[in-house]
Formats: C-alpha cells, sequence, structure tokens
C-alpha cells in the first residue's frame, strides 16, 4: 500500500544542468570583467585604436599619441624632467584651462616597473599600485606613470579639469621605436 501512495521520484540531471550553464556563464563573466580590470590597470601593454581617417597619429620621442580628448589646442613642445630623469613632452591646452601632457623618458639606467618609478620620488602623493607592473597614480588622478616597451618611461599629466581623459591618453600611447 505505501508504494502505491508514493510517486516516482524525477531525475535531477534535468535540473542539474541549467544550473551548470548558469554557473559557468556566471564565471565566464567574472573573468571577463576580471580581463577588463588588467587591461585597464596596464596601459602600457593596451593596443589602442588607431586615429580618425586621414589624422596622422602624433609623435613625441619615438611614441605614438593615438589619443586626445576633444577640445585642446596644437601641441606645444617642453622639455620633461622628474626626478633625474629628462625627455621630451608635448602638451596640449584647452578652454577652462584643460591641459594634457605627454612625456618620454629614455633612461640611461634600466628601469622595469612601479617599484623603480616609486623610487623616483617624482611624483607627489603616489599611490602605490597592487602589482609592480601597474602604472603610479597621483593620488588626485591627474598624473600617471609607468615603464612601457624597450624600457622606456612614459607619463601623462593632465589638469583636474581633464583627469577624466588620463587613462584614455595613457591607453593612447604606443612605442613605436626602441631608444636609439
Amino acid at each position: 500500500m505505501l508504494a502505491e501512495e508514493t510517486a516516482p521520484i524525477p531525475p535531477r540531471r534535468r535540473v542539474a544542468r541549467p544550473k551548470l550553464v548558469a554557473t559557468i556563464a556566471a564565471i565566464l563573466v567574472a573573468a571577463a570583467a576580471g580581463s577588463a580590470y588588467v587591461v585597464t590597470s596596464q596601459p602600457a601593454q593596451i593596443a589602442a585604436g588607431t586615429p580618425a581617417a586621414g589624422t596622422p597619429a602624433l609623435k613625441v620621442d619615438g611614441v605614438e599619441v593615438r589619443y586626445l580628448p576633444d577640445g585642446l589646442s596644437q601641441p606645444k613642445a617642453v622639455p620633461a624632467t622628474a626626478a633625474d630623469l629628462s625627455g621630451k613632452a608635448l602638451r596640449w591646452r584647452g578652454d577652462g584651462g584643460r591641459m594634457v601632457q605627454v612625456s618620454v623618458y629614455h633612461p640611461q639606467r634600466k628601469m622595469s616597473d612601479a617599484l623603480d618609478i616609486l623610487a623616483l620620488n617624482a611624483m607627489r602623493n603616489p599611490v602605490e599600485p597592487k602589482k609592480a607592473t601597474d602604472p603610479v597614480v597621483s593620488e588626485d588622478g591627474t598624473d600617471m606613470m609607468w615603464v612601457a616597451d624597450h624600457g622606456v618611461v612614459l607619463r601623462v599629466t593632465t589638469s583636474e579639469s581633464a583627469k577624466d581623459a588620463l587613462d584614455a591618453v595613457a591607453r593612447g600611447l604606443h612605442v613605436s621605436q626602441a631608444p636609439a
């Protein structure tokens, strides 16, 4: 009599498969989000988009500048110094005090990571990066410095009013030649 009152138990596989698919999808989304963070935290290793058709990329000392925010003037070449490093820079100005400067240094000594940048003591209020390969960024988000390809040291500095473009400008830099 007991056997007649109990219903058969359905197999659990039909329920487990959608859960498995959902779990795998969640893992893939999390991995994609994590890799997006890694990409934005390492500007020197990002392949930037090409400039608009017919617009040649500007160069400063072997580094192509492939992105700048709108509303900036023509660049002005200026000398660049950071602690005991000297190099070349381009500076753009815009309305409302907006300013972007891209500096390029070809150090005589070997520099390989953020620890070498921090040791320069060239940036006001730097935030120590999570990894040695990440750039060093100022506390106010207007200054970023890192070691790029071929040991070239790159620095992007902005005014407070242009700091929203700091990451995009940094991602848009491309070392096009090794130091001479």
